[in-house]
């Protein structure tokens, strides 16, 4: 089973590093990074287990990217990635994105991801060595976001 790991540590408590990648997704999510026709407005994660992930967009569509399949506050997110190999959503697959946080001591947390399953994902190597610089890019900015000063 192929997967991308990737962790980092976040300056913030356990909460509010769950918190900025759960509810402030909008604002550290790469405006480049979107499956829409048009350019994206906001990225939602919806706060509950079944919940949607989905993008909104200038022309006023919403594009699908997932759903949450787990929902732990501060602990711990499993959403299910429904974006194929040709970054197209597909309502029939799904490759999870586990995040999990844990507090290191008051005011550091690590913070680790793993996207599983990407075998079921069109584009082969190619598509996961892409993927693989696409979540570190998109981790950085979360931390950009959520390292408190």
């Amino acid at each position: 089973m192929q997967s991308i790991k990737k962790e980092l540590l976040i300056k913030a408590s356990q909460e509010t590093a769950f918190r900025v990648f759960t509810e402030r997704m909008g604002d550290w999510w790469p405006k480049s990074h979107h499956i829409g026709k048009t350019p994206p407005t906001g990225t939602i994660l919806e706060q509950k287990a079944g919940g949607r992930w989905y993008s909104m967009h200038e022309d006023g569509t919403e594009c699908n990217i997932g759903k949450i399949l787990l929902w732990d506050p501060y602990g711990r997110v499993l959403i299910g990635w429904q974006v194929n190999g040709n970054f197209q959503y597909d309502p029939d697959l799904i490759s999870e994105v586990e995040v999990l946080f844990h507090a290191e001591e008051p005011g550091l947390t690590r913070v680790t991801m793993e996207h599983r399953d990407l075998e079921k994902l069109a584009g082969g190597v190619k598509i996961i060595e892409d993927m693989d610089k696409g979540w570190e890019y998109i981790l950085n900015l979360y931390k950009q976001i959520a390292d408190e000063p």
